[in-house]
């Protein structure tokens, strides 16, 4: 049937729903209060009428601004995501320096953190691996900046600074 991993999805989105307002979300999607509960309910997993719908869980993610269920989903399918900056127009050359700079720095920080973890005594405990995790984020984040700015240039014109 239903995968535990699919039941503990659904009681972190019933979480969000709650916090955020199950009767302020309801009036968003048109739905009644119980209508919503119901759909976000892991008790009444198998046994169910009522699911939530992918549409639905977007509006919930957009409007409880938690994507802890989105990060979730692309834990279990072995993913990521991340958050991609404004677009900023046209980006210049010392910005493009700034990129370059940042996405270096982030990695390096990453890079150091895991080899003095490893230098210390040969292993990494939790405090450590959370350190690297943090970092390892941090430079994803710059990779993120610097692979839109790339993107974004080439979706305007062929030619990137010369």
């Amino acid at each position: 049937m239903y995968r535990s991993e699919f039941i503990e999805l659904l009681r972190g989105i019933q979480r969000d729903v709650k916090g955020h307002g199950v009767k302020l979300l309801a009036n968003r999607l048109s739905v009644r209060p119980q209508t919503l509960y119901a759909d976000v309910d892991p008790h009444s997993v198998g046994r169910r009428t009522n699911k939530l719908g992918l549409l639905d869980w977007m509006v919930v993610l957009e409007e409880t601004g938690n994507l802890t269920s989105l990060d979730e989903v692309n834990r279990y399918f072995n993913r990521i995501s991340l958050p991609i900056p404004e677009d900023e127009g046209a980006i210049s050359p010392v910005s493009w320096m700034q990129y370059c700079a940042s996405t270096a720095k982030e990695s390096a920080e990453a890079i150091k953190v895991l080899a003095d973890g490893l230098s210390d005594d040969g292993g990494l405990d939790n405090a450590r691996l959370a350190e690297c995790e943090k970092e390892t984020w941090e430079a994803l984040q710059a990779f993120a900046g610097l692979y839109l700015a790339i993107k974004t240039e080439i979706s305007k014109s062929k030619t990137i600074y010369a």
